[in-house]
């Protein structure tokens, strides 16, 4: 009997690459995402010492008003960068999503050919079962003949 061969092989490794390919776009977005939630973080925390920075200024007998006002200042920009950030992580998030809904639907294409190979491959077992079974009984048929068979049905056949 020959050996398996699935037609639709190459699809299957067509299907499979581009699986590995949009998993591969997923995880860069998935390592930008990571990234710009740092410099998020890290915003925030400049974010926090300059506020402490103002209450510094606040809590000295003589008020500095450049020093205060040069906080405030400083507390608007990095409140801009803040915003700009967050926008900049919905953008990646919403990119993220359209990422994993693709990897879905290549995984899923991926999942139907395969069925598809399974499906070909149990054929070609049973094929080789039923050739060994016809072959097993062609055998016992031989040897049942050699045996001298069924005398009553070769008088019947004999005449």
């Amino acid at each position: 009997m020959k050996k398996f061969r699935f037609r639709l092989a190459r699809l299957l490794e067509v299907r499979r690459q581009a699986e590995k390919v949009r998993k591969q776009r997923l995880a860069a977005i998935q390592r930008d995402i990571e990234r710009e939630s740092a410099m998020l973080e890290e915003l925030v925390a400049c974010k926090d010492c300059i506020l402490d920075e103002l209450r510094i200024h606040g809590l000295k007998e003589a008020l500095d008003i450049p020093g205060v006002i040069d906080c405030h200042y400083r507390l608007q920009v990095t409140d801009e960068h803040i915003r700009a950030q967050e926008a900049a992580i919905d953008a990646l998030r919403q990119e993220e999503s359209r990422k994993m809904r693709k990897v879905i639907i290549a995984g899923r294409d991926r999942k139907v050919v395969e069925n598809l190979r399974s499906r070909a491959y149990a054929e070609y077992l049973e094929e080789g079962a039923r050739l060994e079974q016809r072959f097993i009984d062609e055998i016992g048929l031989v040897q049942y003949m050699r045996k001298g068979g069924d005398e009553i049905n070769e008088r019947s056949v004999l005449g």
